[in-house]
């Protein structure tokens, strides 16, 4: 059982990163920051709670948002699964693809790949139920489901998830560990630019909510294939290490 690198496997990221970058550029805005502007451009605007209210007015305030938005969310949450898959493709096909291939990939495996984030995320929300450490554990063990799927192609959903349980035999907590510092760093970077542009072009409709939805929406969109590479990069390691296989 090897041991997990943090090192390792973030200097792998930014070689992902690097690599077919105008390929995973265009799949990226495609399906990851075009449906997000969408819903930041034409999406319902958030309900704010009246000046004074108390906590029941601002939870109902924030359920009507929900509520309101969820289909728009939705919509570009199952946008971002086909371009998930596409973009982990091109970086993990052994014997090279191209754009279309990788799509075409991608709407075939597209229900298994619904299936398995169900399933990953029950299993989280049980372990939640329970106590929130064994949550947390869930996420390293389950961490290479879906580059399982997008390397290997697996029809069953099962089988990612009971195949990352393999590999992540022994590293669920470094994994877990890895994967939350990264989070958080992409966290502040968002906060933090999201801020300064609302501060600076506000959120009124017209040209501020624009501003911010570019913003809001590339930020997200880079977030999304900064993860996407350390997924990839984690599994690289793991399924190199356990099977003795190697990627171009």
């Amino acid at each position: 059982m090897a041991k997990f690198d943090m090192a390792a496997a973030w200097e792998d990221s930014v070689t992902l990163l690097k690599s077919h970058s105008a390929l995973t550029g265009t799949v990226a805005a495609a399906f990851l920051f075009l449906p997000a502007l969408v819903v930041a451009w034409f999406g319902p605007v958030p309900v704010e709670p009246a000046e004074g209210a108390g906590l029941p007015q601002i939870v109902e305030a924030m359920q009507q948002s929900m509520r309101a938005t969820l289909p728009y969310q939705l919509g570009a949450a199952l946008l971002a699964m086909i371009g998930t898959l596409a973009i982990l493709r091109l970086w993990l096909a052994r014997s090279g693809t191209s754009v279309g291939e990788s799509l075409g990939f991608a709407a075939a495996l597209f229900p298994t790949m619904i299936i398995v984030q169900l399933l990953t995320g029950l299993m989280m929300g049980f372990a939640a139920l329970l106590l929130v450490v064994p949550a947390l554990y869930l996420v390293g063990r389950l961490s290479v489901a879906v580059p399982l799927l997008a390397d290997r192609g697996i029809r069953n959903p099962i089988e990612p998830i009971r195949q990352s349980w393999a590999l992540t035999h022994g590293n669920g907590w470094a994994i877990f560990f890895f994967l939350f510092l990264v989070a958080v760093v992409i966290f502040i970077v968002a906060m933090i630019l999201i801020g300064v542009t609302g501060a600076v072009a506000g959120s009124e409709p017209g040209v501020g909510r624009m501003v911010a939805g570019v913003v809001e929406a590339g930020v997200g969109a880079v977030g999304s294939l900064v993860s996407i590479a350390v997924s990839a990069a984690v599994y690289r390691q793991l399924a190199v290490r356990g099977a003795g296989d190697a990627f171009a």
